[in-house]
């Protein structure tokens, strides 16, 4: 496979895009799937050859004994067009083939050029594992692209898992038996890449993702590779720990000089470990980096599944080293065994029925619900030392180190439905793939959540770029809208991190965003106050019930407002009273306790009700206290906060997760497929008009038109004359402006002449222009003036790691001085366009502000739709800069629009859409 190989290049199950790559099959291990290659006659011989006489039979529909002559060399005609084929390989054998033969068959039948007959055949001893649907999902990919709409087959009735194959891939098929030969069935779909298709295929990838990595989190059997003599060795650390913490299943020692080691008889080479014993699941390398590529292919030789390779010296340190990792991934991939590292602290799985501290820190962590990957080996261990002493425990941790093979993409998949596992936290610095992270996170979080540290937030590395979107748009900002769309909840540090989910597993998600502070330290409510509105939650306002209630309960001289203030001589008994009547307000929708102890001997028994009031809540109750109330048993449930910043933060991430869940998440497409095309075959038309790839105005125009956003339509003119007849034929006022799209910020260089209201006011603006520019100028457009509004910006790019975005803010002059703009990954449906524009501290000017009549919102929301659906379905545009668009009370209408085209090599219009 061409290019690094990394975790992102290895595919759970289906390659949508049709090119080749590593892919998991259902039971977790690897095939490589890519096209059938002239150069394949002898594997190819040697794959039917090695089939049982049945499956050739059903294969070809006679007995075959040898492949050979005509038929062979019909195989093997492939022009990738009219007869395409691909083959899955194992360790450079042939495992599977797939045919596709346009509008015929084997034998060379024509008929619909749309359609194609299809055909399968799989190593008999690996029927059931999913190769024949990853074989026709890529067929379908390719034969879509050149034009074949439908797949047909035939089979035999008996062949019950060719039958399965059309019926688990989420095609249609329609099944109907021959008249001349009720023992064929005929059948036919269309191949369409429709919801039902990518429903199957995410379920497919999903279970091939967690199977592939239960070897690992799961395994039954541990060898220990590089076990030395020197007990502060990483593997002997991790020999010791394993049996430290009662791993279930049996560990194996492995050392060139055997013996024996902690008590266990050692192995000199993996492959001495007796077969009878059975495959080893996990085999944790500890060797110099040196040795590593031949303990890996002594593994894979010995049919291990798993590694864990804790060795450094890989890609971290350089070229040489970034080599020896890909030789490492690639005999991982050939043999089918996943991998964990290099450069990695290791794993720890603390359920009593594994109970694999494979963990090279000797670290002691509490059992518990949260499940943690780290890019970080310090990080990690930072927030396994702090997550002990705030009695928050883990169900696994994973320090990934280089993320070679397994990513936290595959973590998300293979925790998603861990029984032990309530709460998945991350620790990234990068993303490999974030496109399939987001569309994975979106699954995986409507089941369970995801809190991330993202790291390196600074925009550094914002690159400069030519339209007013790309300049808009930055690193940091992308990771937030990715984040936000796929339901992750962002954090900055540990203690957060540990804090959320904490809340998330002990208490519940609110219902809005009123907060009512209950507490013995007036100070610290008035803190909490503040700190809840930095965050956007309202300090809800008390019923008169519940005020009348507080002063029945509360000391004589507490404040019964919010935030309500006890007083530090508060009694136990008190606090509980006033802390149920508040819960029991129905105008809140969640609580901070802020209690400081004041006296030793109220202490323990306040704990104590607070825990008891808010055990049954349906609403949130966060506690705010000192590090000695994690020491309390009674609280233990609650989650604990050390600052109001903390508590605020907390709570504001649980009601985004509320809002989150509640939200539609579903993506609306206005534009029509047939219109989508023409705006393909424009831009495509177009795309080499200049060396910049920026397309004529004229032609950015008519994308928008098409594409239902409204324009002030313009009118080129070469020379003064036409721009007069021009604009007296639309009516005057008009405005004339430089047509070369490559220019920026044209009124600031003279190339834009407002308002002008007739011919002589027009010809004087073609010479301004003509003068200032010169040639440059490339002519004038010709627009009618549009009234004025509210100015915004909309507008798309083509990132080449996130993939299309959309962004909407404040538009007009001052655009980039403001930079009052949200970005989102697209699609966006209407609901998240609208969140996206409510998000803008310019939002208020769409409302009618200071008296102005409100703008069309609506119209605005639909606009910001379309280009996201644009920037999904017309990949090779690259930037796309409407401003300003001006948003009447009665509509929209986009003055000046520039497209900039280019080829999207990493284009993936079938698979962004999956499972929205």
């Amino acid at each position: 496979m061409p290019g690094t190989l990394t975790s992102d290049t290895l595919t759970s199950g289906t390659l949508t895009s049709g090119t080749e790559g590593d892919v998991i099959l259902s039971d977790g291990s690897t095939v490589h799937v890519r096209s059938l290659d002239p150069t394949d006659r002898d594997d190819l011989v040697a794959f039917f050859d090695s089939l049982s006489a049945e499956s050739r039979r059903r294969r070809f529909f006679r007995s075959i004994a040898h492949l050979e002559g005509a038929l062979l060399d019909r195989l093997l005609d492939v022009d990738q067009v009219n007869a395409i084929a691909v083959v899955a390989t194992r360790q450079g054998r042939i495992v599977g083939v797939g045919r596709a033969y346009r509008g015929g068959s084997d034998v060379g039948a024509t008929g619909d050029p749309q359609s194609a007959e299809v055909s399968f055949a799989v190593d008999d001893g690996m029927h059931g594992l999913g190769i024949a649907t990853i074989l026709l999902e890529m067929l379908a990919s390719r034969a879509r692209v050149v034009g074949i709409t439908r797949f047909d087959a035939i089979t035999q009735a008996d062949n019950g898992d060719m039958l399965r194959v059309f019926r688990t891939a989420g095609y249609r098929p329609t099944f109907k038996r021959e008249p001349d030969d009720p023992g064929v069935i005929a059948i036919s779909f269309p191949i369409d890449d429709d919801e039902s298709v990518r429903t199957a295929r995410w379920l497919r990838e999903h279970s091939a993702a967690a199977a592939s990595l239960r070897p690992l989190l799961r395994p039954e059997s541990i060898a220990v590779i590089g076990v030395s003599s020197t007990r502060s060795s990483p593997g002997r650390i991790v020999m010791r720990e394993l049996i430290a913490h009662g791993f279930t299943g049996p560990v194996y020692p492995v050392n060139p000089q055997a013996g024996t080691i902690d008590g266990v008889a050692a192995f000199a080479r993996i492959k001495d470990i007796p077969s009878a014993i059975g495959p080893v699941d996990l085999a944790v390398v500890a060797v110099p980096a040196a040795h590593v590529l031949t303990v890996a292919n002594e593994c894979a030789d010995a049919g291990v599944r798993g590694l864990l390779v804790l060795s450094s010296g890989f890609a971290e340190s350089g070229p040489e080293g970034r080599a020896d990792q890909e030789a490492l991934v690639a005999v991982c991939r050939r043999s089918g065994m996943r991998l964990i590292g290099p450069n990695c602290l290791g794993i720890i799985t603390t359920d009593p029925l594994v109970s694999a501290y494979a963990m090279f820190t000797g670290l002691d962590v509490l059992p518990g619900g949260v499940a943690l990957m780290s890019q970080s080996g310090a990080i990690a261990i930072t927030m396994t030392s702090l997550a002990t002493r705030r009695g928050v425990g883990f169900s696994s941790v994973v320090s990934v180190g280089n993320k070679a093979d397994v990513s936290g993409n595959d973590l998300l998949e293979y925790w998603v439905d861990d029984e032990s596992t309530d709460v998945i936290a991350l620790y990234l610095e990068s993303f490999g793939n974030p496109r399939r992270f987001a569309r994975i996170a979106r699954q995986v979080g409507r089941k369970k959540p995801i809190i991330a540290i993202k790291a390196a937030r600074s925009s550094a590395g914002a690159k400069a770029a030519a339209s007013h979107t790309a300049a808009l748009t930055a690193s940091d900002a992308t990771v937030d809208a990715l984040f936000r769309q796929a339901g992750v909840l962002r954090v900055d540090d540990p203690g957060e991190l540990l804090l959320l989910a904490a809340a998330l597993e002990r208490t519940t998600l609110p219902t809005g965003r009123r907060v009512a502070i209950v507490g013995n330290a007036g100070g610290l409510g008035i803190l909490m106050a503040d700190a809840l509105a930095c965050e956007q939650l309202a300090l809800a306002e008390l019923a008169s019930d519940t005020v009348a209630a507080l002063r029945a309960h509360a000391p004589s001289h507490a404040a019964v407002t919010n935030p309500v203030d006890l007083t530090a001589t508060v009694s136990a008994t008190q606090f509980g009273a006033a802390l149920r009547v508040v819960l029991d307000d129905p105008g809140i929708d969640a609580v901070v306790c802020v209690y400081v102890p004041v006296r030793a001997d109220e202490a323990q028994p306040t704990f104590a009700v607070i825990a008891d009031t808010t055990r049954d809540s349906t609403k949130p109750v966060l506690l705010l206290s000192d590090e000695g109330a994690a020491e309390s048993g009674d609280v233990s449930k609650i989650a604990i906060a050390a600052t109001p910043r903390e508590a605020a933060l907390v709570l504001a991430r649980l009601a985004e997760r509320a809002e989150w869940l509640a939200r539609p998440h579903d993506t609306d497409l206005p534009i029509p497929e047939e219109v989508i095309e023409r705006i393909r075959e424009l831009v495509e038309h177009n795309r080499h008009q200049n060396e910049t790839g920026w397309l004529p105005s004229t032609t950015a125009f008519e994308i928008f038109r098409l594409a239902g956003i409204p324009t002030a339509t313009p009118v080129t003119a070469d020379d003064a004359e036409q721009a007069a007849e021009a604009a007296t034929t639309m009516g005057f006022p008009v405005c004339v402006k430089a047509a070369n799209p490559t220019l920026m910020h044209k009124s600031d260089i003279g190339a834009v002449h407002v308002g002008l209201r007739d011919e002589f006011g027009v010809v004087c603006a073609f010479q301004s222009i003509e003068q200032a520019l010169g040639e440059a100028m490339q002519g004038v457009i010709v627009q009618p003036v549009v009234p004025p509004g509210v100015e915004m910006i909309i507008g798309i790019e083509n990132d080449p790691q996130f993939g299309p975005l959309v962004v909407v803010g404040a538009g007009g002059r001052t655009a980039e001085l403001w930079r009052d703009t949200t970005v989102h990954l697209a699609p966006v449906n209407f609901a998240e366009a609208d969140l996206m524009i409510r998000s803008l501290r310019s939002h208020p000017l769409l409302t009618g502000f200071r008296g102005a009549p409100p703008a069309d919102r609506d119209a605005l929301i639909d606009a910001v739709v379309r280009l996201a659906q644009l920037a999904v379905d017309v990949p090779d545009i690259a930037e796309l800069d409407a401003n300003p668009v001006i948003v009447h009370p009665h509509g929209v209408v986009a003055v000046d629009v520039k497209v900039r085209a280019a080829r999207n090599p990493n284009a993936e219009r079938d698979t962004t859409r999956i499972m929205r």
